[in-house]
């Protein structure tokens, strides 16, 4: 569907087999994800001994469903916040692999809630989306009450795909809760599961435990977006990795044509040189092009 010249899908839904790096290992594929999760590990390591950095660790559900949030000593309480939503194919990873983003983000004075979710097959993939919908619930009357005016939303991979349920969910998003929303940035993620729900590789005997129909109904390239209204101060960047397969990167920019033609103020960018996964672990790096861009972002 979305690249019609692939011959193997397992390959167009596997990010780590379209990296450039790592290619004098035997395996690329394994070395990338290996390196992605040293990495990324190691700067929440630098983040948590860090004693000008305070870690806020709260709960808003039972199981994984806890929230860290970074903030400098000298950070007031009501500065702008910033979300992360991390991937892993909705059944792997936490936010020990979700904290490259923190460090310059909490120098410039932002705070940064890192969370965690609930994994299939503990819970389904549907059930998991309810789970996110009463994360924002949860996130929006935090700061409501910390009295912070900002919000900057960022969610990568299947991080993007369960993000995109903010723009789908007025029993907890009013009009005056999307107007908190500086920005919503989707990195590298996934819209469209008719595709993959039927992948062995991706879905492992059924671990999401979605149908063909399930399949359609939890994907947000098929949503209708009519509760537009509130989002008009709102800005949407859709980006994807130039490494990442054709299939990621025609999502991406479909996705984005979608909540375009429905009338949300949306960019789309495909980042040269990055891959699925060096573009998180850059966003560590006071300089890098992801950090500037996202810097960007905050300053507009």
């Amino acid at each position: 569907m979305y690249n019609p010249k692939s011959q193997d899908l397992d390959r167009e839904y596997f990010p780590s087999y379209h990296t450039t790096r790592f290619q004098n290992e035997p395996e690329p594929n394994l070395a990338v994800v290996e390196h992605f999760i040293k990495v990324t590990q190691q700067h929440e390591r630098d983040l948590t001994e860090n004693r000008n950095i305070i870690v806020e660790n709260l709960r808003y559900g039972e199981g994984r469903r806890v929230v860290d949030v970074f903030s400098d000593k000298n950070t007031p309480v009501h500065s702008p916040l910033l979300v992360f939503v991390h991937g892993g194919y909705w059944q792997m990873l936490d936010k020990s692999h979700s904290c490259s983003i923190v460090g310059p983000l909490v120098r410039q004075g932002i705070r940064v809630a890192v969370m965690d979710y609930n994994l299939c097959p503990a819970v389904s993939l549907e059930k998991l989306m309810a789970e996110f919908v009463r994360f924002l619930d949860w996130i929006f009357r935090y700061a409501e009450l910390t009295q912070v005016m900002e919000i900057t939303f960022v969610g990568h991979s299947a991080g993007a795909h369960l993000l995109s349920r903010i723009l789908n969910s007025p029993e907890v998003v009013s009009p005056q809760r999307s107007q908190m929303c500086w920005a919503l940035v989707f990195m590298c993620g996934v819209y469209d599961l008719r595709e993959l729900y039927n992948l062995e590789s991706v879905n492992p005997k059924n671990i999401l435990d979605i149908d063909e129909r399930k399949a359609e109904s939890l994907s947000p390239m098929l949503w209708s977006y009519t509760d537009v209204g509130g989002w008009r101060s709102t800005r949407i960047y859709v980006l994807v990795a130039e490494h990442d397969s054709v299939t990621f990167i025609e999502q991406s920019r479909r996705f984005s044509e979608v909540l375009r033609n429905a009338g949300f103020q949306t960019s789309f960018k495909v980042f040269q040189k990055y891959d699925h996964f060096d573009i998180i672990e850059e966003t560590a790096i006071d300089d890098s092009d992801i950090s500037r861009y996202l810097r960007n972002i905050r300053n507009e």
